[in-house]
């Protein structure tokens, strides 16, 4: 079956007065119809913006982006502007990660939510795009749609200026929805909330989803298949299962080690923090750029070319040792071993 949505060799650089910025470097994936695919890394990664640049949304217009983006049997990178437009918000959307800030102020929520409708013709009139409106607030659980589509943004809650974001990015029925942390800055029980209401809407219009975040515990508990992403590029690529249970590359094996387990024995409970920050991308270093934090870095981590490949049946990582980590099942043993031998 072919992929509803093909990334390829896709690579962002952003011009500074440092130099160029090379914030997405050659990153490659496919997304199945229905499928939730997983972006998790540290802030700074990149993983937003792969889904910007997706649909040439860099934070500058002097960005420069290259590779490929299929949808559909076509290269949204090599598109027109005006044909891209057909595809943004009608085909393909996406959900901001500080909604607040996505909202115009001076417009009323519903009249946010229409535009799209009216600007792709799925609604007849501002009168028809009002009541589509109220349906959507009704369906993202907006108490009282037909009174609050008249509101304003300040008038919400953050959860509830999440749901308007979510209902605006569903109101074309697009077939894939790109969730930049859509949970950032929400409280626990409404971060919950949202991800139910984002799991009950792709299973009723079937739509794949591209979900970023940072939290280890949101992948599990939503996707199928994640990318895990470091310095721009990915270092894991997995089914979600099979990535929790072998981790095959040590920054994988270190962002699961950071995430509390409250059905451990007390002796396992103690976290094991990632030490230093990920590298500056003006200057990043040689060889695999994770190696200065690497407790498993060899000579040849600090010199050689890692990209991405296939290491068994639908497992990709860029780790050269990743046969010694599958074998002792815990990066942080296997280096207290090597640095005691």
């Amino acid at each position: 079956m072919s992929a509803l949505l093909s990334v390829r060799n896709l690579r962002t650089r952003i011009p500074t007065a440092r130099g160029p910025l090379t914030v997405v470097d050659d990153v490659s994936f496919a997304l199945e119809e229905g499928e939730c695919f997983g972006l998790v890394g540290e802030s700074g990664s990149g993983k937003s913006m792969v889904c910007k640049s997706i649909l040439r949304l860099p934070p500058t217009q002097c960005a420069m982006t290259s590779g490929s983006v299929e949808f559909a049997g076509e290269d949204l990178l090599a598109m027109s502007d005006r044909d891209l437009n057909r595809v943004c918000g009608r085909q393909i959307s996406m959900v901001v990660q500080d909604a607040i800030a996505a909202l115009n102020p001076v417009l009323p929520v519903g009249r946010q939510i229409g535009e799209a409708m009216l600007e792709h013709g799925i609604a007849s009139s501002s009168a028809d795009a009002r009541q589509r409106s109220i349906a959507l607030m009704r369906k993202v659980g907006i108490p009282s749609p037909e009174r609050r589509v008249d509101d304003y943004p300040h008038e919400f809650s953050g959860g509830m200026c999440q749901r308007v974001v979510i209902a605006a990015a569903l109101a074309c029925a697009p077939r894939i929805v790109l969730a930049d942390e859509p949970t950032t800055a929400l409280d626990v029980t409404v971060q919950d909330q949202i991800l139910n209401l984002l799991r009950a809407l792709r299973a009723e219009f079937k739509l794949a989803v591209v979900l970023v975040t940072h939290d280890m515990g949101v992948v599990a508990q939503n996707c199928q298949r994640v990318a895990v992403m470091y310095s721009g590029r990915f270092v894991e690529v997995a089914a979600t299962e099979d990535l929790f249970r072998q981790p095959l590359h040590p920054y994988t094996a270190g962002l699961m080690n950071c995430v509390p387990d409250i059905d451990a024995h007390a002796e396992r409970t103690r976290l094991s923090p990632i030490l230093g920050g990920p590298p500056d991308p003006a200057d990043p270093p040689s060889g695999c750029r994770f190696h200065p934090r690497c407790p498993l870095a060899t000579e040849q981590c600090r010199t050689g070319e890692f990209p991405l490949r296939e290491v068994m049946p639908g497992r990709f990582t860029a780790c050269v040792r990743h046969a010694d980590l599958a074998a002792a099942g815990n990066v942080w043993a296997l280096a207290s071993a090597e640095s005691s031998a």
